[in-house]
């Protein structure tokens, strides 16, 4: 990945669970947590700032944003890392990035001005990370997150995903390890009958899932389920013969041995964070 210079100043299922809790209340969280309303009048969020002011009259830097954003991060206060994500001039410093092999990053550096320690990362589509790096490459134990932000004129995405993220460790600039990845989804926006995967734990090889892997699914209706399944590489280890030609079944219900989740047969591979692989 190409780096835009900068200044260069130097998981368990309980786990999932408790993400599980957390975006059920994360509404009534941000609305306790929301600061009062400002002298001028502006309502201030969780991190301070006045979301209805235009980018343009921010005068923030790249860098101070980033060291803004980092600072929340490392107290491991996501919901103001959430608030400024969606903040006009994050978006648009976001937005300025050209292409997805190219980011603005703040942290520690190598001798060559390479990231190298802990340092933050904003990528194009909303995307960022914050964690340990190698001489450029994220290395070591990271978070990665990216925000769905959708505009009045998008009919075709579906509105349901709000935050997709995965923590955990990473080598090679890929999640290779343990891990989880999680995604924050808005019910009331889902499929009629849709099903969705919350959460995935166990371990990454190049960002696919490979070995053992504990999911929950939450649908439509409110109902949420937990899977056992065991993937190499990428490709589940089916529990069984496939019914037909179409479909094959990848997990197991963990209270319901004879429960499957099942995909379609030509889909079986490069299963993982798609968002993250080349």
């Amino acid at each position: 990945m190409a780096l835009l210079q900068e200044e260069t100043r130097e998981e368990t299922k309980e786990e999932a669970q408790q993400l599980s809790e957390n975006q059920l209340s994360s509404e009534q969280e941000k609305e306790e947590t929301q600061k009062p309303t400002a002298s001028d009048g502006s309502t201030r969020t969780i991190s301070g700032n006045d979301p209805f002011a235009a980018a343009e009259g921010v005068n923030k830097s790249n860098e101070e944003m980033l060291v803004e954003m980092a600072g929340y991060w490392e107290q491991d206060n996501m919901d103001a890392v959430d608030d400024l994500a969606h903040l006009a001039w994050f978006m648009k410093m976001s937005a300025s990035i050209a292409d997805e092999d190219t980011f603005y990053y703040y942290g520690e550096r190598n001798d060559q001005g390479q990231p190298n320690g802990l340092g933050i990362a904003c990528y194009a589509g909303n995307e960022y990370y914050y964690g340990q790096w190698v001489n450029g490459m994220r290395e070591g134990d990271g978070e990665w997150v990216k925000y769905y932000i959708y505009y009045d004129d998008d009919i075709a995405s579906d509105r349901a995903y709000q935050l997709h993220m995965y923590r955990g460790e990473w080598a090679a600039d890929l999640p290779n390890g343990d891990g989880q990845e999680h995604y924050d989804l808005d019910m009331s926006q889902a499929a009629d009958q849709g099903r969705y995967i919350q959460n995935v734990i166990g371990t990454f090889k190049d960002g696919l899932y490979s070995g053992e892997m504990y999911l929950t699914t939450l649908s439509w209706d409110g109902n949420q389920e937990e899977w056992n399944g065991l993937a190499d590489e990428g490709v589940w280890n089916p529990y069984a013969a496939a019914t037909n030609k179409r479909e094959v079944p990848v997990c197991r219900d963990v209270d319901d041995d004879d429960n499957y989740l099942w995909i379609q047969t030509r889909s079986n591979k490069d299963r993982g964070i798609a968002e993250l692989m080349p």
